[in-house]
């Protein structure tokens, strides 16, 4: 059976490639094109990378890398000079460079923002496209902010943070490995100053944080599930239980969630019964643009609390 990439190919041609900065091309996993569900594509400048979440058969691959290919060297070869793919079917991903060649040092841009990123040896790539509306929020909510940054991953929201104005950030997260990129992130941006990073537990360091307490901002944007460390159905309340002992009279709260099996009414009321009524809802963020979602349960929950008053 052949495969129709019409809406990939539309989708390229709706893209502002001009822009120059992260985006998304075409989201698949949002189910807007069913027979294409298991496809997502993005821009990472001067990169495409494209993600299948199924197994793909040789030949259907080549002739989606081919069309792919043709179409960017049609219209934007100066923009668009490699292409990367992700099998992410099963428990292993394994990245190709399909064509053209990537940066040695690559780094894409984003409001003015830098992120360095890796498309060929992890399975996530240092910056989540899907949390660009969250990082804008931090950064227009973060003018002589100290802000706590929990599971940190590569601080893309402290970088935001610190551009926005924060006078401090303190970003944890237990891998020492994401924590140096970030620290490299924040150099890249020349925003290194007033930034803390603590590899640890999170859940076993809240004595750490409660000294440090409290907070202007939190952000508490954790792994759907990381092994041996952190499952967001079970381990998201154990965080939930202390956040009241971080808060001011008018902390705000980015409070994020990634996993299709929790809705968003009842992430709220996880978040109602383990902080004890001590914060209270605010908004929902919009998804990021061009990331179609036909079921708005499924997709990225990122919710803006702030302290019950």
């Amino acid at each position: 059976m052949t495969t129709d990439f019409t809406p990939l190919i539309n989708a390229l041609a709706d893209t502002p490639f001009s822009d120059n900065e992260l985006c998304r091309v075409f989201h698949g996993r949002g189910h807007s094109v069913e027979a294409l569900s298991h496809i997502n594509l993005d821009f990472y400048p001067p990169s495409l990378f494209l993600v299948s979440y199924s197994e793909i058969d040789e030949e259907t691959l080549a002739a989606l890398t081919d069309t792919l290919w043709q179409w960017a060297q049609q219209h934007h070869p100066e923009l668009i000079t490699a292409l990367v793919y992700q099998q992410r079917a099963g428990l292993q991903s394994h990245n190709t460079l399909v064509h053209g060649q990537l940066p040695v040092r690559h780094s894409v841009a984003e409001n003015g923002v830098r992120f360095l990123v890796d498309l060929m040896s992890k399975q996530n790539t240092g910056i989540f496209p899907d949390m660009r509306k969250g990082r804008e929020f931090v950064m227009q909510n973060s003018k002589h902010a100290k802000v706590l940054n929990l599971f940190s991953y590569t601080c893309g929201f402290s970088v935001a943070a610190m551009h926005g104005g924060a006078d401090h950030v303190m970003n944890m997260d237990m891998s020492k490995g994401v924590l140096k990129v970030g620290k490299q992130n924040h150099q890249l941006n020349n925003v290194d100053r007033g930034v803390s990073f603590l590899p640890h537990d999170i859940l076993k360091s809240f004595g750490k944080l409660k000294k440090a307490a409290p907070f202007d901002l939190i952000i508490v944007d954790p792994p759907s599930f990381q092994k041996g460390s952190f499952i967001l159905t079970k381990d998201y309340q154990k965080v939930l239980r202390r956040l009241p002992e971080l808060l001011n009279d008018t902390t705000q709260l980015l409070l994020c969630a990634n996993s299709p099996e929790l809705t968003e009414n009842d992430f709220k009321a996880l978040i109602e019964e383990h902080t004890q009524g001590a914060i209270e809802f605010v908004k929902r963020l919009k998804p990021t643009d061009r990331f179609i979602e036909i079921d708005s349960d499924k997709s990225l929950k990122a919710l803006v609390y702030k302290t019950k008053t």
